[in-house]
């Protein structure tokens, strides 16, 4: 009789309500989408610069060589949603870690040598932007989409 009362009794009042967890890219903090060790290995200094200057797309800028980046996410748009938009000089879509991504340069982007490289996570879109320190005639497209090969596993479906 104790043991049906324990199992089926009900629950004790005194403890906290459960705590909302942020749910798909809000608890995600763009400093911290690579670990020291791989910012290191795509040779971006190790601590980052955050970065609000588009208030829909928080991000976090890293100083490199060969490269710099900028890390950002947007929890209203997709993969999809940027591929409709007219801005595009090229838009080459992907697939990384078996989600929806795209490779691609803004209209406007074109001789800064900037590439963004965009995949689905948590409802939303993870952004790299990669442009090189020097000309050196370096893929930014190919390492925008090796960076997002890194970070998707870690990210919420």
């Amino acid at each position: 009789m104790l043991a049906i009362a324990a199992c089926g009794g009900p629950a004790s009042s005194d403890a906290p309500p459960p705590k909302e967890e942020p749910q798909g890219l809000a608890a995600i903090d763009p400093c911290a989408l690579l670990t020291p060790e791989e910012l290191k290995s795509f040779g971006f200094e190790e601590s980052g610069e955050p970065d609000s200057s588009t208030s829909s797309e928080p991000g976090c800028r890293f100083n490199g060589r060969p490269f710099r980046a900028t890390f950002s996410k947007n929890q209203e748009k997709t993969v999809e949603s940027y591929g409709k938009q007219d801005n595009w000089a090229k838009f080459d879509r992907a697939e990384v870690d078996g989600r929806p991504a795209a490779s691609a340069i803004d209209k406007s982007a074109t001789q800064a040598r900037i590439c963004s490289a965009l995949f689905n996570a948590g409802g939303g879109v993870i952004i790299i932007d990669v442009s090189e320190f020097r000309d050196q005639g370096l893929d930014e497209c190919a390492e925008g989409l090796k960076i997002a090969e890194a970070i998707a596993p870690r990210m919420p479906r």
